[in-house]
């Protein structure tokens, strides 16, 4: 059974645990058709580009629901991570596939995706929350953060039409609007903030914290004010990632957290082993040796903003 270790057992974790591992987030694919300045795919993922073939699917959310049966009903599994899911010709058969198995599946789309056959078709699939990211308020702030030309009021138009499917095919499903909280969209917050929130099927709004992901981009780093992360190393390791959950990308390779963008540190293939024997193979007992030991150096958590915040301070 998937258990969160409170904040205050930190100094009783171990490197090996005895109970089943939890998976916070799939990679369809990690193709993308915007350039957006916040996102570390942008100008720093060297990794090769593709789609997850349906049986690698299958084989993680059935050994998932095998090892770990509780936790879809505590924890949804997000069908994305530095990728565009809509993009994956099979979207709707892995989604389907995932909520016939009793798992709350969500993902994160970009609204210039949703024309009307794909709108249909994600509806169709049923998955449990839909967070659409729209940034800016016209096509020149649009542009300045998602990097790509002339598509504002498409995405407007294809968010509109959404609502309006949703009505006839998916009345249920959670739709939460989502913009990033940042300089560049102050402006665009302020202004349309109060439309979104007031439209019929929008059942959220949420402002975003801005992300400096594993604090290791330049680029990013700059956007949030600095120039580089230095976490204070005197105070204690508190992240609990590695107690709690993994990821996976779209070939199966399995990384600790969903900032692991470029996969920095690979815990095993789920392709060639199964999830259990990830969560306590010796790549994970090393990952939990470094911050039990508050000695963290590894590339990939180093210098995280969340690697010494407490979990009551995160925002997502």
């Amino acid at each position: 059974m998937m258990i969160q270790i409170p904040e205050t057992d930190i100094k009783n974790r171990q490197p090996v645990v005895d109970y089943a591992p939890g998976v916070f987030n799939i990679e369809m694919t990690n193709k993308c058709p915007m350039r957006c300045v916040m996102c570390p795919r942008t100008n720093n993922m060297t990794r090769p580009q593709g789609f997850m073939v349906f049986s690698l699917f299958k084989k993680v959310i059935d050994e998932l629901v095998a090892v770990n049966p509780d936790y879809q009903e505590k924890h949804p599994v997000w069908l994305h991570h530095f990728g565009e899911s809509l993009l994956h010709k099979e979207f709707g058969r892995f989604i389907r596939y995932a909520g016939e198995k009793g798992i709350h599946a969500c993902l994160s789309i970009n609204p210039v995706m949703l024309t009307h056959d794909v709108a249909v078709e994600l509806l169709r699939s049923r998955p449990h929350i839909i967070y659409i990211s729209m940034d800016g308020h016209d096509e020149e702030s649009f542009e300045k953060i998602r990097g790509v030309k002339n598509i504002y009021q498409r995405s407007k138009d294809n968010v509109l039409q959404f609502l309006e499917l949703k009505k006839k095919y998916n009345p249920r499903v959670t739709v939460t609007l989502s913009m990033i909280d940042f300089h560049l969209n102050a402006e665009s917050v302020e202004k349309t903030k109060k439309y979104w929130e007031s439209l019929d099927g929008i059942d959220n709004f949420l402002l975003k914290d801005f992300s400096t992901w594993d604090g290791d981009t330049s680029d990013i780093n700059l956007l949030a004010g600095k120039s580089h992360n230095t976490p204070d190393i005197l105070q204690p390791v508190v992240c609990n990632f590695p107690w709690e959950r993994m990821t996976v990308m779209w070939d199966g390779d399995m990384v600790p957290c969903c900032y692991d963008y470029d996969k920095k540190y690979v815990l095993g293939n789920v392709g060639a082993q199964t999830l259990s024997e990830i969560w306590n193979g010796k790549t994970m007992q090393s990952l939990r040796n470094e911050f039990i030991t508050n000695n963290v150096t590894n590339r990939l958590c180093r210098n995280c903003d969340k690697l010494r915040l407490p979990r009551h301070l995160w925002r997502w």
